[in-house]
């Protein structure tokens, strides 16, 4: 399993940035390697959606599920097909704005990327997360 984390502090309230991350159809506006979200279905726990997703220049396309929402608070996401991930969000009001911590932990189908390119995956995984998290932090801050 491969693990990819990062944190930032958004000068926006709570409120504000939860609206933004539970907004499926906004989610490709931030998640640079979202191509398009589809077939959104109910809202919470439970709320369904399919995705395709380029990763290390290879298009994957899934389902994912809210699995645990707490408004203003948390958000945890599992996703299904070509890449396995629980996507978990915890957020923090820090003074006029919010704290947001993402942990990304992914099931890569190794046989499809080699084992020797394992290492490459965590890296750019990392580095997908912080351009996620600084595109979200500009949108909310525009």
């Amino acid at each position: 399993m491969v693990k990819a984390e990062g944190n930032i502090i958004i000068n926006a309230p709570v409120e504000k940035t939860f609206g933004l991350l539970i907004d499926t159809e906004k989610l490709p506006d931030w998640m640079p390697l979202l191509i398009e979200v589809h077939d959104i279905q109910g809202s919470g726990v439970g709320k369904k959606f399919k995705w395709t997703y380029k990763f290390i220049g290879m298009k994957f396309e899934g389902m994912s599920e809210t699995v645990e929402e707490i408004p203003n608070k948390k958000v945890v996401t599992k996703s299904k097909a070509g890449i396995e991930a629980v996507w978990t969000f915890n957020l923090k009001q820090e003074g006029g704005g919010t704290k947001v911590d993402v942990l990304v932990e992914y099931t890569i189908p190794i046989p499809v990327l080699g084992k020797f390119a394992e290492s490459f995956v965590v890296k750019q995984s990392t580095r997908d997360v912080k351009h996620a998290l600084e595109t979200f932090k500009h949108l909310l801050e525009a």
